[in-house]
């Protein structure tokens, strides 16, 4: 069993592969592999192009490293991990590639995987079909949604917001877990006693979808910063660090870049 269980976890970094920050370095050119977990208005596929915040933010990095380095990195799109736990293993098994989606920078992560700078500031939020009652605080949770049941993200971090709520306010909560925040989304939208903890990306991709589904006015947890994740043998990290810095962030370029994708609305939330 322990055997299988490795050549299980081995195989997940066997599919992609990239060139090293070094190897671009001493030749002058090479390859950024990029893996990506699809997000609407963060890093999808339409028409044959990559679009979204992430996509833009990866254009403008290679176009960063070619006018301050003199180096041509290509940013090739190696394919999308559908279900977000394998998107991570993904990540940690395969040397010289990116994941690109909104990956939460947690502590514990941090002992696995390697993050460059945050490209976004999230808040959690709690959604519901449009038809639940109105949640105006976490403490009268368990009356208002009684009968409920959660679904949330395995191996995303709403997994342990929705235990802490189920913890602190809903002891006889069940709670699911699922392979994507679409897929999720979908099942709320066709099950009304079903509630979900997302990022705000999430929500908003769903309300421009018109989905039956409504954010309750709560807060869950403090603001996190999403980023993008490598292994632990990568190097790339050391370029990105140079890339993308508070002060891009407060350029007028990222702000557009936000805006475009994901509204006007979006940029009152960051930092």
């Amino acid at each position: 069993l322990a055997l299988l269980l490795f050549i299980s976890f081995f195989s997940f970094g066997q599919k992609y592969s990239g060139d090293s920050w070094a190897t671009v370095t001493s030749k002058g050119t090479g390859v950024l592999g990029v893996v990506y977990y699809p997000q609407a208005g963060l890093i999808y596929e339409e028409g044959g192009k990559m679009k979204g915040v992430c996509a833009e933010l990866l254009t403008e990095f290679s176009a960063f490293v070619q006018s301050k380095y003199g180096k041509k990195v290509e940013v090739k799109y190696l394919g999308a991990e559908e279900v977000f736990s394998n998107f991570l293993k993904t990540c940690q098994t395969t040397p010289d590639i990116l994941g690109v989606t909104n990956v939460t920078v947690t502590d514990e992560r941090k002992k696995i995987l390697k993050f460059t700078p945050a490209f976004l500031s999230n808040q959690e939020t709690l959604i519901t079909h449009k038809n639940a009652p109105a949640v105006e605080n976490l403490s009268k949770i368990s009356s208002v949604l009684n009968g409920y049941k959660a679904k949330v993200i395995t191996g995303s971090v709403h997994v342990k917001y929705m235990e802490q709520l189920k913890k602190e306010n809903f002891p006889s909560l069940t709670i699911e877990q699922g392979p994507s925040g679409p897929e999720i989304l979908k099942e709320i939208s066709t099950n009304p006693k079903l509630f979900t903890i997302l990022d705000f990306t999430e929500y908003v991709d769903a309300t421009r979808n018109r989905l039956p589904i409504k954010k309750q006015n709560v807060e869950i947890g403090a603001p996190q910063d999403l980023a993008f994740v490598m292994s632990k043998q990568s190097d790339w990290d050391k370029i990105w660090n140079e890339f993308l810095t508070p002060e891009f962030r407060k350029s007028e370029k990222y702000r557009k870049i936000i805006a475009n994708n994901l509204g006007g609305a979006y940029l009152s939330i960051l930092k």
